[in-house]
C-alpha cells in the first residue's frame, strides 16, 4: 500500500459513505509558485502521521469516510470542469446527502465543484479577493475564482489582505462580505456572531491555505503575510460545522518538510472529528 494514494480516515466503500473525498491535482494558471497539482497525494501521504482524534473537539472520526480518489485533469479548464462535474454526479451527491471534501490544486478547482453544487453559500477563506474578472487573458484563472463563484452563488471573504482597487469597488458594490485578517484579529468573536445571524443552513468552505500566515502555511502558491492564525478556522467549523456541506484545501504547494500538506490535512481531519 502507498500512503499517499488514499487519506488515512478512509474506513468505507463509497456505497455506504457519508463523506467522500476527492482530489483535483490542476495547476495550470499558478502565476508565482506552481506545484499544488502534487498536494492531493502529499496531503494524503501527511494523514498518515496524524490521529484520528481532536484534542479541541474531544472526539474522534465517527462518520464513514471514502477517499475516491483523483478527477482526470487531462485537456483545458473546459475539461477538468466537464469531469468533475461527471466526476460528481457519479458519486451521487444529488441523490445522497453526501457531504464532500476536496484536495485542490489551485484555487479554479473550487470553481469547477461550485457549478455542481446546488444553491449555497460559499465562505472563502483566503488571502486574496480573486474578483478579478480575468487575468493573464482567461477568465478561468486563480486570480478570477471568487468572481466565477460569485456569479453562481452567495459568497462570504474571510481573511483578506492583498487586492486591486477594483476588486475592492467591485465587492463593495456587488455586496459582497469580506473581512480582511485586520478585522478578524481585532473582532473575530463579534464577526462569528455577524455570520450566525447571516449565513444560511447550507455553506460550502472553501480554505485557500494562504489565508493562513506564512509562519503557518510556508508551501502555498501566493504566500501574503499578516495572514490569519489556524484557530480560526477551529473556531468558524465549530460553531457552524452542522451547515458545512463541502469543503475544499486549495494551493497547498508541497514544502519539503511537509509541513503545509500536514496542516492541510489536519484541517481535514479536524472536520471530520467534528461531523456527528
Amino acid at each position: 500500500m502507498h500512503i499517499d494514494s488514499f487519506f488515512a480516515c478512509s474506513n468505507s466503500s463509497l456505497d455506504e459513505a457519508e463523506v467522500v473525498i476527492f482530489g483535483i491535482p490542476y495547476d495550470a494558471t499558478q502565476s508565482f509558485k506552481p506545484g499544488s497539482r502534487f498536494a492531493p497525494n502529499a496531503i494524503r501521504e501527511a494523514s498518515w502521521n496524524l490521529e484520528d482524534f481532536s484534542v479541541y473537539f474531544k472526539r474522534g472520526v465517527g462518520v464513514k469516510v471514502c477517499d475516491a480518489g483523483n478527477v482526470c485533469v487531462d485537456g483545458s479548464f473546459e475539461d477538468v470542469m466537464a469531469e468533475t462535474e461527471s466526476f460528481l454526479r457519479g458519486l451521487g451527491i444529488e441523490r445522497k446527502s453526501l457531504r464532500t471534501v476536496m484536495f485542490g490544486g489551485e484555487h479554479t478547482v473550487s470553481y469547477a465543484v461550485s457549478r455542481v453544487m446546488k444553491r449555497t453559500h460559499f465562505v472563502v477563506f483566503d488571502a486574496h479577493f480573486d474578483l478579478r474578472d480575468e487575468f493573464d487573458g482567461s477568465r478561468y484563472n486563480h486570480a478570477c475564482t471568487v468572481r466565477r463563484i460569485a456569479e453562481r452563488h452567495d459568497v462570504t471573504l474571510v481573511g483578506v489582505r492583498s487586492c486591486t482597487k477594483e476588486e475592492l469597488e467591485f465587492a463593495e458594490r456587488e455586496g459582497i462580505r469580506y473581512y480582511t485578517a485586520f478585522d478578524v484579529r481585532k473582532r473575530w468573536k463579534e464577526i462569528l456572531r455577524e455570520l450566525e445571524e447571516n449565513l444560511p443552513d447550507r455553506i460550502y468552505l472553501s480554505v485557500d491555505m494562504d489565508a493562513f500566515d506564512p509562519a503557518y502555511a510556508p508551501g502555498v502558491s501566493t504566500p501574503e503575510p499578516f495572514g490569519i492564525d489556524p484557530v480560526i478556522y477551529l473556531e468558524f467549523v465549530e460553531k457552524f460545522g452542522d451547515r458545512i456541506t463541502g469543503m475544499d484545501v486549495v494551493e497547498v504547494v508541497p514544502d519539503s518538510e511537509k509541513i503545509t500538506p500536514t496542516f492541510a490535512a489536519k484541517l481535514v481531519v479536524e472536520f471530520l472529528c467534528l461531523i456527528p
